[in-house]
């Protein structure tokens, strides 16, 4: 049981760190994409945009709507 709670909780750590970098990495990949890769701008925005949007909602799945609501 305490084997299966340490699983648990390093892979709930290691999804936050994946939601955090989605979240962080779309403002250096947009960079890149438009400059390196010669992208369109809107393609670049909107390739970041949604990699930030999975990155959010990884977050909120990975944390669970407790930590989300008010506590009374």
């Amino acid at each position: 049981m305490a084997e299966e709670f340490a699983i648990r909780k390093a892979l709930r750590g290691a999804l936050v760190a994946v939601a955090g970098a989605l979240m962080i990495l779309p403002a250096y990949l947009n960079l890149e994409i438009f400059n390196r890769l010669h992208f369109e701008l809107v393609v670049s925005l909107s390739i970041s945009i949604m990699l930030f949007a999975v990155g959010t909602l990884l977050l909120i799945v990975v944390l669970g709507r407790d930590v989300f609501e008010p506590r009374a």
